[in-house]
């Protein structure tokens, strides 16, 4: 008896502290559930500005001095600028700035770009590009090229001493981003072979630009359960931007307005940026003060030969 009831008590401690365990791993899963649940909606609120704008693409520039870090340490050497235009005054696809009030410019890597961009289109469409001999979110990246892949049996091993990568990069007007043919692996050395030299007469899609749509795009979706939700390529866009400029944004995002990247997006795109107007005006007003200058000596000049 004395054996048997060490047992029941020992059983009774155990289920005791069974229970207490159980009850406090419980409300530790209920407070971590908690801080996600407030994470999530922190991370909301946070992104919550830009379901007020539409997004478009209105420059990109190749050969950059000073590459592009992005998010996972990997060097981009092309960038393109990325307008928010304010939905409630309407975004102009037709016009190249997109709008010209209330907007933020996104300074991001094209690699970056492109592979939110896929993202959305890959959810939209299911048969992707529709190309079957192209595997188009492949190359969002810089990704390596094997020419033996669409080779023939008499052309294989032709170029197995050489390295070919294939990614985006800004088209030759700079207004578009399209795929082109490198030699290194960050896309920053053009081919000087051609691809369809190497590629057994293939054409490479977007050689010449379209790669992505520059036509304007709202930032907000429908899920299937009628939810509104913001698209990858604005959430993306915005939160691996290497440069922001928010000087002049209707809707500022949750910390405020970020001017840091203002001076750097003006001098690589001086032409769409903002700040070229008064940098014009500056100048207007400055030739007007060295003619003022010219007038006031001539009269004085003319003022003392009649006094004489």
């Amino acid at each position: 008896m004395k054996i048997s009831a060490a047992f029941l008590a020992l059983a009774t401690v155990a289920t005791a502290s069974a229970k207490s365990i159980s009850a406090n791993t419980a409300r530790k899963l209920v407070r971590s559930s908690r801080r996600l649940e407030d994470a999530e909606e922190e991370e909301e609120d946070e992104e919550a500005f830009l379901y007020n704008y539409n997004v478009k693409v209105i420059g990109c520039k190749r050969d950059l001095a000073t590459p592009i870090v992005n998010e996972d340490g990997e060097y981009e050497y092309a960038a393109v600028l990325v307008r928010l235009c304010p939905s409630s005054n309407g975004c102009d696809s037709d016009l190249t700035e997109g709008c010209k009030s209330g907007y933020g410019d996104l300074l991001v890597g094209v690699q970056t770009f492109v592979e939110a961009y896929m993202e959305d289109i890959e959810e939209e469409q299911d048969d992707g590009n529709g190309d079957d001999n192209f595997e188009m979110d492949k190359f969002a990246k810089c990704e390596e090229y094997n020419p033996d892949e669409n080779a023939d049996d008499g052309n294989q091993g032709n170029w197995e001493n050489y390295a070919f990568y294939v990614g985006p990069t800004c088209s030759d007007d700079g207004l578009s981003i399209k795929l082109d043919l490198f030699t290194d692996e960050y896309c920053s050395q053009t081919s000087e072979i051609s691809f369809d030299t190497i590629s057994n007469g293939w054409v490479l899609p977007f050689s010449d630009g379209g790669l992505v749509s520059t036509n304007c795009q709202s930032c907000t979706e429908y899920n299937d359960d009628g939810e509104i939700e913001l698209k990858e390529v604005c959430k993306k866009t915005y939160e691996d931007a290497a440069t922001k400029c928010e000087e002049d944004m209707a809707y500022p995002s949750y910390y405020g307005a970020n001017t840091q990247g203002c001076e750097t997006i003006a001098e690589m795109f001086p032409a769409k940026s903002g700040n070229a107007g008064a940098v014009f005006g500056w100048i207007v007003l400055a030739v007007a003060v060295v003619g003022l200058g010219g007038y006031v000596m001539w009269w004085r000049k003319r003022k003392a030969t009649s006094i004489e």
